[in-house]
């Protein structure tokens, strides 16, 4: 077994067990990098156009997991309806701008200042649908839905993400990260329940 082959298998085998949750963070923040360089007025336009086809393509299979593997077995649940009935609204607008600049960045060997312009929009439409996902959909899913259905989710979605080994081999060192998310939520949902706790409390009297 080679060096490559030995931390794909050992990726793989830290991979299995996880939530969709944490996948899907795990993309964000593969996209996040992405989005951090495009949005950037002082970056080089060579950079960009690198950036921007590394962002193309994973928003494109994310985006095409995210639907088929969360969206549709999710929809018919009550609590969650609405919030992929949005989602998948800023879906659609966000596939048909991706089809659109992976056909103007193709074969490209620089960027020209409306493309530039057009993958700044975008990129700042994802930040907003990432943000939205995580403060709200995300933390809801963990709320309402129990950790075995999560993981089946994540098996799901996984397989339709299509990651590779780079990616995979990268999950590491965002653990940190996922977990200061989790916690995060973990604490507003406290605090959240505390307030709501008084609440009732002094309805009471």
């Amino acid at each position: 077994m080679t060096k490559k082959n030995k931390v794909v298998h050992q990726t793989f085998s830290d991979v299995i067990g996880l939530t969709v949750l944490e996948l899907i963070l795990t993309d964000h923040l593969i996209i996040k990098e992405c989005i951090d360089v495009l949005t950037n007025q002082h970056a080089k336009k060579s950079e960009k156009l690198s950036k921007a086809s590394i962002f193309l393509d994973v928003l494109y299979l994310h985006s095409h997991a995210e639907k088929k593997a969360v969206y549709a077995p999710l929809k018919t649940n009550e609590e969650l309806h609405f919030n992929i009935l949005e989602a998948e609204i800023e879906h659609s607008i966000i596939d048909n701008k991706i089809k659109t600049l992976k056909r103007k960045i193709h074969n490209s060997k620089s960027l020209k200042d409306e493309v530039q312009a057009e993958l700044k929009v975008l990129a700042e439409m994802v930040k907003l649908h990432l943000m939205e996902e995580e403060s709200e959909m995300l933390p809801k899913m963990k709320e309402v839905l129990p950790d075995y259905i999560l993981e089946e989710i994540g098996r799901d979605f996984m397989k339709l993400r299509k990651f590779t080994f780079e990616e995979l081999a990268a999950y590491p060192d965002l653990t940190g990260e996922l977990i200061e998310w989790k916690e995060s939520i973990e604490k507003d949902s406290r605090i959240f329940l505390s307030k709501m706790d008084k609440v009732v409390e002094n309805m009471q009297h």
